[in-house]
């Protein structure tokens, strides 16, 4: 298991938008992929989970992955973090 915590400087926060293509990004990891932000949690492959926690500018959220290629996937999803979030 795996965790990044990431800060979301995104005027908008986790729109649609991002969400959609944050999304994209946990599709294409191997494992199980989990966002929380507080206490809530959501399953990274479905945008419904993601866009459930309101995600907002300012808030934190912790993207945990679990079994796959971790490593390979915490880059990618680190990359997509500091160049979109």
């Amino acid at each position: 298991m795996k965790s990044m915590t990431f800060a979301v400087h995104n005027e908008n926060g986790l729109d649609a938008r991002l969400a959609g293509e944050l999304v994209k990004e946990c599709i294409a990891c191997e494992g199980k992929v989990t966002v929380r932000k507080g206490v809530k949690t959501g399953n990274g492959k479905t945008i419904f989970n993601v866009m459930s926690l309101r995600v907002r500018k300012g808030d934190m959220i912790e993207i945990i992955l679990d079994g796959g290629a971790e490593e390979e996937d915490s880059q990618r999803l680190t990359e997509f973090a500091q160049l979109n979030l």
